[in-house]
C-alpha cells in the first residue's frame, strides 16, 4: 500500500491557523470522523508536546504529531495537514508547513505507514515540492 492509499481521504489544506494545537485539531480530524481515532488520542498529543516540547518536529518544515498507543487509537492511520503559511510550535522553531497525524494502535501495527512517511521524508526534492503546493490537487499529484 502506498502513501497515496494510506493517506486517501485525509489529506487537507489550509492557509494558516493561528496555533499548533488547533493544526493538531484539524489535521486529525478526519481520522476522528472515521472512527480510527478517538478525541482523547489529540488530547494526549498537545499534553505530550506542551510537556516534552515541539519532539514533533522532524526536519525543518515538518512535523508528525504523535502519541504512545492507548485506547484512543481504534486503528493504525495516517492524517496529513498542509499549512500553507505555516504554523510555529515555539519561537525557537522554524515555521512547520507540512504536518503528518500518526496514531499507532500498537508498537508494531503502524510500521508499514512510517516505511511509507520515510520514503516521502527522505526525499528533499519531494519535500520541497510538498512545502510549496498550495491546493490538494498539488499535493496529492506531489506525494
Amino acid at each position: 500500500m502506498g502513501i497515496k492509499k494510506i493517506l486517501d481521504g485525509n489529506i487537507q489544506v489550509i492557509e494558516n491557523i493561528d496555533s499548533w494545537e488547533k493544526a493538531i485539531e484539524i489535521g486529525a480530524q478526519p481520522l476522528i470522523e472515521k472512527g480510527k481515532i478517538k478525541y482523547g488520542y489529540v488530547e494526549g498529543i498537545i499534553q505530550n508536546i506542551k510537556t516534552l516540547g515541539p519532539y514533533v518536529i522532524l526536519i525543518p518544515g515538518v512535523a508528525m504529531p504523535h502519541a504512545r498507543p492507548d485506547e484512543n487509537v481504534l486503528e493504525s492511520s495516517l492524517a496529513f495537514l498542509k499549512i500553507n503559511e505555516g504554523v510555529k510550535f515555539t519561537e525557537d522553531t522554524d515555521k512547520v508547513y507540512l504536518m503528518f497525524i500518526l496514531a499507532a494502535k500498537n508498537s508494531d501495527s503502524h510500521i508499514e505507514i512510517i516505511e511509507k512517511l520515510t520514503d516521502v521524508l527522505g526525499d528533499d526534492e519531494k519535500i520541497e515540492k510538498l512545502i510549496e503546493s498550495k491546493t490538494l490537487e498539488e499535493l496529492v499529484n506531489n506525494l
